[in-house]
């Protein structure tokens, strides 16, 4: 294009002593147009390859107007026992919640922490005997309030040896071209911080994923392997959600139960070359217990990786500057060292909890929030895909008993969440009482389960119910344990 356009500006410059002003004035007016499609092809060429602009990125200093609550707002370097600390200045947030044993139990990690930058120590067992600076947590579940008084909280500091296992994976797509010296330095940084019994390892993707560091523990032998693999793998494409996936592979079978695991992502969040999907990532780290910390730059796609941190037990970062980068990267590592956990036993309701803690130090009072999601369905789920849920009847009878009844209102709280959602209701039996009484019943309890989901204010074209009879048993109807798995409401998504 910009030869073409020099041949047409000779040309054009050539001729110009020779030709009338109204032959100047077309050619004029094809120059401007001509220079308009060789800005618009910069333009696109630019913007090839990325969805964000890697110049822009170039130090990280983005508009001053752009805010966000993630924004690490206050470095926290040191410690201070609440007997020296100035209560007015005091405040706590919950960093992040695990899910993965409800509703057997919930654990909320806090920190509380004052305005000049210190955690705040000394508040809950081992290192204080009793309870008394903590008040009741609360939660609220669609439109019922829940006080729970039974709950345990234990005081985590630097004396704690805690061993991590550690995986730091870092988005080198070609929106990351500007920053690689804060990545750089951000990932020694990290590296520096572990504690000898500390497992970190350290990986990069773009299209293809590069495994540059194992999880080891060797301080000096991690530094010096990353520095002589660090800008090998840049590329233009992104597969973040295959980069999580195989990063949360490292974490093999041969480390303990009891090391928590945690996966730190950097990235913008964009991702056009994975094959894996959002939900995949999920599950695996519900069911492999991986804490993902996602911190995302300049402008990144922040509902995906919030939703990722949030649904994984991990906590989502934004960074604007590459001192805030530095600031993130020293906060996850101290948030690890210093925190609260509190744990109980959680009210069975499946759908959002919303949280609410209580510190009550003198006569002051400081609360936190948070929030957290037990509902059949999550992100990423696709159409075709289903879930059971614990609807009971009567024996032999289309009434839904009266503790089941929440269990619609919780289903009617998912369809508000999600209202472009479509479900399948179908009803499934037993084989005792034969083939047509059984099909009978299943119509008759579908159809009771979508009457009560109505009357709560769902439209009727978003509901479609079908009894299945004994025709699609789970297990051989050979024992009341099996025939047990075979009553039950089982929903199919149909559109999302």
């Amino acid at each position: 294009m910009f030869t073409l356009f020099q041949v047409y500006m000779k040309d054009l410059c050539s001729h110009t002593s020779n030709i009338r002003a109204g032959s100047l004035f077309k050619d004029s007016a094809l120059l401007y147009t001509m220079i308009a499609i060789l800005f618009s092809c910069v333009f696109l060429l630019q913007s090839c390859g990325t969805s964000r602009s890697a110049a822009s990125l170039s130090s990280l200093d983005l508009q001053s107007e752009v805010t966000d609550s993630t924004r690490p707002s206050l470095l926290l370097t040191g410690t201070k026992p609440i007997e020296k600390a100035d209560i007015s200045t005091l405040a706590m947030e919950i960093t992040r919640i695990e899910t993965n044993s409800y509703p057997k139990e919930i654990r909320l990690f806090a920190k509380i922490y004052d305005s000049t930058g210190n955690y705040i120590t000394n508040l809950a067992p081992p290192y204080r005997k009793d309870m008394k600076y903590w008040g009741a947590i609360k939660e609220k579940l669609g439109r019922q309030k829940v006080i729970i008084d039974s709950f345990t909280v234990r005081e985590y500091g630097d004396a704690d040896s805690i061993p991590y296992a550690i995986m730091l994976s870092v988005d080198f797509s070609g929106s990351m071209n500007g920053i690689m010296d804060a990545i750089s330095m951000g990932t020694e940084l990290f590296v520096n911080m572990k504690q000898p019994q500390d497992r970190i390892g350290i990986s990069t993707f773009s299209k293809d994923y590069i495994l540059k560091v194992p999880m080891w523990r060797d301080k000096e032998i991690i530094l010096n392997k990353f520095k002589s693999t660090f800008l090998q793998g840049q590329g233009y494409y992104s597969a973040l959600y295959d980069a999580i996936l195989k990063s949360m592979e490292q974490f093999t079978s041969e480390l303990p139960d009891t090391v928590p695991r945690v996966l730190v992502v950097f990235s913008d969040g964009e991702d056009n070359y994975s094959k894996t999907k959002l939900k995949q990532i999920l599950d695996s780290a519900k069911s492999n217990n991986i804490h993902i910390f996602t911190i995302g730059f300049g402008y990144p796609n922040d509902e995906i990786l919030s939703i990722i941190a949030k649904y994984s037990g991990g906590k989502y970062y934004k960074a604007r500057t590459k001192k805030e980068l530095m600031d993130v990267f020293l906060d996850i590592y101290r948030s690890l060292r210093n925190f609260y956990k509190i744990s109980y036993k959680a009210p069975e309701y499946y759908g959002l909890h919303k949280v609410n803690i209580s510190l009550i130090p003198e006569n002051d009072t400081i609360v936190a929030d948070g929030e957290y999601d037990t509902a059949p369905l999550g992100p990423g789920f696709d159409v075709s895909d289903n879930f059971k849920y614990p609807i009971q009847f009567d024996y032999n009878s289309a009434i839904v008993r009266d503790e089941s009844l929440r269990r619609i209102d919780e289903l009617v709280e998912l369809m508000e969440r999600y209202p472009k959602l479509r479900l399948e209701i179908q009803g499934h039996t037993d084989n005792i009482g034969g083939e047509e009484f059984n099909q009978r019943l299943s119509d008759a309890r579908s159809n009771v389960v979508m009457t009560e989901m109505l009357k709560r204010g769902i439209e009727s074209k978003r509901l479609r119910a079908r009894g299945f009879g004994m025709t699609q048993p789970l297990a051989p109807n050979d024992s009341e344990m099996n025939r047990a798995l075979n009553r039950r409401t089982q929903f199919i998504v149909l559109a999302k």
